[in-house]
């Protein structure tokens, strides 16, 4: 079902003109020892930072349904706290889907802290009942955070912001070959890198993830059976 969706919908969307959204890597750093150490360090950083991501959007919305009961009140609530934010930091940065921070942490611009504030936007508009998806603030969070941690640790902003989406996005999705086929697609090169990013995020964000339902069959670190839902 998921390949005939996808490759209905690619259909669709080229027939009226849609373009396939794409950033390739037009320079990829030099294979070396170094640079593999400089991208695990990043695939555990962003592991860590996907089991925050995780824990904080559930925990959000345990503490809106244990305070505020009814649901009309919690988007209320939600509402404004999200206003207030907005307010005070005088920026609609943290509001909506975020490509155009997406985009500008993938040619290596970066406001520091940019991914905790996409965290707490998220966590609060999510939490409050709000539907709106988790995947793209995931994106802007991973990219965000790899451009601002690459160059300290000698990567280059743009690739480490790229490594930064993959990696964060396979963290909380425990879906290591679908982030693979992603990084492929959105950006066609560096596949050594991304295999090894995502592979240190996969077995390092443990058993935490988005979706409350997802049922892990097997342990990420040893060959048994394991069968019981992420957290």
């Amino acid at each position: 079902p998921c390949i005939i969706a996808a490759v209905v919908g690619y259909a669709i969307s080229g027939y009226f003109g849609v373009a396939t959204t794409r950033y390739p890597l037009n320079f990829i750093t030099s294979l070396n020892l170094i640079t593999l150490f400089q991208v695990v360090v990043l695939g555990i950083l962003c592991a860590l930072l996907s089991i925050l991501f995780c824990k904080t959007l559930h925990m959000t919305h345990a503490l809106y349904s244990k305070y505020f009961k009814n649901p009309y009140l919690r988007i209320c609530i939600g509402s404004f706290f999200v206003i207030i934010l907005t307010l005070l930091l005088d920026s609609t940065d943290y509001l909506g889907a975020g490509m155009p921070i997406i985009e500008n942490a993938l040619s290596g611009h970066v406001f520091p802290f940019a991914f905790l504030l996409k965290i707490i936007f998220t966590a609060l508009t999510l939490g409050a009942g709000f539907k709106g998806g988790e995947i793209v603030p995931s994106f802007f969070v991973g990219a965000t955070f790899g451009a601002m941690i690459g160059p300290l640790l000698g990567l280059p902003a743009y690739f480490s912001a790229s490594l930064g989406l993959i990696a964060l996005f396979c963290g909380v999705t425990n879906c290591p070959m679908t982030s693979f086929i992603l990084s492929t697609e959105i950006f066609g090169g560096g596949g050594i890198y991304f295999m090894l990013i995502i592979a240190t995020s996969y077995m390092l964000s443990g058993y935490s993830g988005l979706y409350t339902k997802q049922i892990m069959m097997y342990s990420k670190f040893k060959p048994e059976f394991r069968n019981e839902l992420t957290h």
